[in-house]
């Protein structure tokens, strides 16, 4: 095993994200299989692999003091294990590569699906060479976390199948892997996930922290061991990382596109005894391993018993629309869906008041649809999504974390989705999926990048910026240090190099830290008055280190960014033209701009508002949003509502007292028919309409 070179940590952002990964359901089944580990059988393994006692190989006592390949410490390491395999009754067998490499394989048919198959693995030889290589940590302990699994696992029939795994010489160069994910590929093997666990049991510092090194093709995997360690094995602490020095067995089904990750201790906390003679069974932290074998099994098996209801759910947003608010849900599973009392539910708080649910509105096949109920204007909503199965076996909530069933999701996740009813316009600008190493590009010690957005991206007019974010990839848990964002109302409409003046910082701590994945948002400490025309951004850094790249998603638009990285040791990221890094952004950024749309108090006494007004929507005919767009010059009780040509009320925009602003309010027509439709505002002795036409 090599040693990981960089961490770079990843979660996610419920305030604007939506979820795109399978939900990992809680499941007593999983639970009571993975609480078949036990304890002394696992460190019976352990002890037997790394030599501090002795085993039985062939009908015979023999002292595994190495397994450095090649030697007769090693030929026997493989008999013990296939003998381990074939005593619980599996199908066990060598794949002899060539004269040195031996893989030891076992495999439990599946009973839905028996040519799919999940890979759970470790490598069985060990570092240094010599006749005294205990190898614990590196990696006895991925092993015997293997076979305890295949002992576990050998009365339990699930949909796909497993194949057990003890790769050799990955010390040497991922050698047996590589060998076994050649010939699967060649083959056109289905394998749906590969599990491997190296160097799993030691903890200096007891906090339970676990690296999941993954690939971006194989993040979904990873989102859902991570999800299965919270959720069965809590007090670990798992982390999703990117960056591998070296290797270890998972990359070899990497690069031949099966989607694989592996479970290792934290890099941070690494072994001081690696590829030494010391790393023995007496240096390991054996609630810790215990604890990362349990997780290994539960992984194994909600992967294999395919325990998963996925949701798919775009988050309601901030704004200032006071009616009732539309979250839709696509729920996917291989397991019927519950119906009646115990059907979906969408849980929700207002200003943190207690729990009210809500069930669906509508429902077709997988998509269902929950109406939030109106709140006023300064109101917070706090909501998460909950699902089970129609035999109550299995619960999953978005965001995950919850359990509870029959009704599902009775106990909320530690997180939940969140939105505003408030004078908020938030304007997304870029829908690609290009990965891009700025604006956060922390792999370098500075950086310095500008975005400009046009008028039309931005589609409104007047107001004050008060949010920036950007959809996060992968975070750097890296700080960067003198930090800034800074905005300007410009008349340009390309970039061909840094703009230098005209600036104003709006955002500057000491330092920042990409918090996770997903949307990420930056308040702004001093709003920025935007007047309706061209916007440029700029973020830059200056750091005394580097750490890892911070990528996020970009969109192809020529002339719309400018920025580059590198070392400045005598200088700041933030007032440096000439870089001797030529490298350049990927893209425009895809962002998040949040903007108050209340006008200020010095342009309320400054006569801006000077009356009442309902503007005509735009676009007008829509299909199927369109925008209106009203005034209130002094605080009044005003009626905002919308009706069809029969009279019949369609939406409220707002009823009741409203403090004097500008007001926006995005009318989503996709529930309703085509037609002409009413909008009509009443306020005092103010009285007007305006048509909207629908065409679809």
């Amino acid at each position: 095993m090599k040693k990981l070179l960089q961490l770079v940590t990843l979660s996610f952002i419920l305030t604007f994200s939506s979820n795109i990964y399978s939900q990992v359901s809680y499941n007593n089944f999983v639970a009571s299989v993975m609480n078949q580990v036990n304890a002394d059988s696992l460190y019976r393994f352990e002890r037997q692999l790394t030599g501090d006692t002795a085993c039985t190989v062939g009908g015979s006592s023999y002292t595994i003091a190495t397994r450095h390949y090649l030697t007769q410490g090693n030929i026997k390491a493989a008999q013990y294990i296939l003998e381990k395999f074939q005593s619980f009754g599996y199908n066990s067998w060598y794949q002899n590569i060539n004269s040195s490499i031996t893989n030891v394989l076992a495999k439990r048919t599946g009973n839905k699906y028996p040519n799919q198959y999940v890979v759970i693995c470790a490598h069985y030889d060990d570092m240094p060479s010599g006749s005294t290589a205990p190898g614990a940590d590196d990696n006895a302990s991925g092993t015997a976390s293997v076979i305890e699994a295949a002992r576990v696992m050998s009365g339990i029939n699930l949909p796909y199948s497993v194949l057990f795994a003890a790769w050799d010489e990955e010390e040497r160069g991922l050698y047996g892997s590589e060998a076994y994910a050649d010939t699967a590929y060649f083959h056109g093997d289905s394998i749906i996930g590969v599990l491997n666990f190296d160097m799993i049991a030691y903890d200096g510092n007891n906090d339970g922290a676990l690296d999941i090194n993954t690939n971006t093709a194989s993040m979904s995997l990873a989102s859902e061991f991570k999800q299965v360690v919270n959720l069965y094995q809590p007090s670990l602490v798992p982390q999703i990382t990117t960056s591998l020095s070296g290797g270890s067995d998972h990359q070899s089904f990497q690069q031949r596109g099966f989607k694989a990750i592996l479970s290792i201790e934290d890099n941070s906390d690494f072994t001081p005894y690696y590829h030494t003679v010391s790393d023995g069974y007496s240096t390991l932290n054996k609630p810790y391993f215990f604890k990362m074998a349990k997780a290994g099994v539960a992984g194994l098996v909600t992967l294999a018993g395919d325990f998963k209801i996925t949701i798919i759910h775009d988050p309601v947003v901030s704004g200032p629309d006071t009616g009732p608010r539309t979250a839709a849900a696509v729920i996917k599973s291989s397991y019927r869906i519950a119906s009646g009392i115990n059907q979906p539910r969408l849980y929700y708080k207002v200003n943190e008041g207690s729990f009210n649910f809500v069930n669906p509105s509508y429902s077709n096949l997988d998509t269902f649809k929950f109406t939030l109920p109106g709140q006023s204007i300064n109101t917070s909503v706090k909501y998460y999504i909950a699902v089970q199965d129609s035999a109550g076996s299995l619960v999953s909530t978005l965001p995950a974390g919850g359990s509870g069933v029959n009704p599902p999701g009775s106990v909320p996740p530690p997180e939940m989705f969140a939105y505003q009813v408030a004078n908020i316009y938030i304007a997304t600008v870029g829908t690609g999926n290009v990965s891009s190493d700025f604006p956060f590009a922390t792999y370098y010690m500075d950086a310095r990048t500008q975005y400009l957005y046009l008028a039309p991206e931005l589609n409104t007019g007047v107001s004050d910026v008060i949010q920036i974010g950007f959809d996060v990839i992968a975070a750097d848990p890296g700080p960067m240090n003198n930090f800034s964002v800074k905005l300007q109302n410009t008349s340009l409409t390309s970039l061909s190099g840094y703009v230098t003046s005209g600036w104003t910082t709006c955002y500057s701590p000491a330092t920042y830290t990409v918090p996770g994945t997903g949307w990420q948002t930056i308040a702004l400490t001093q709003p920025f008055h935007y007047t309706g025309g061209n916007l440029l951004v700029e973020i830059c850094y200056d750091n005394a280190a580097y750490t890892e790249f911070t990528k996020v998603k970009s969109t192809s638009a020529a002339g719309m960014y400018w920025g580059r990285y590198g070392d400045l040791s005598g200088s700041s990221g933030c007032n440096t033209t000439s870089w001797s890094s030529s490298a350049s952004p990927q893209g425009r950024a895809n962002t998040r701009l949040a903007f108050s749309t209340v006008t200020s108090a010095a342009e309320i006494s400054s006569g801006l508002i000077q009356s009442f007004d309902l503007k005509q929507n735009y676009p007008n005919p829509f299909n199927p949003v369109t925008r209106i767009r009203y005034s209130v010059p002094k605080t009044e009780f005003v009626s905002v509502k919308i009706y069809d040509i029969l009279g019949k009320l369609t939406a409220t925009v707002a009823d009741g007292k409203t403090e004097a602003g500008d007001y926006i309010y995005d009318f989503d027509g996709s529930s309703v028919s085509s037609g002409t439709y009413i909008c009509r505002m009443n306020a005092g002795s103010f009285k007007k309409e305006i048509l909207m036409i629908l065409v679809k």
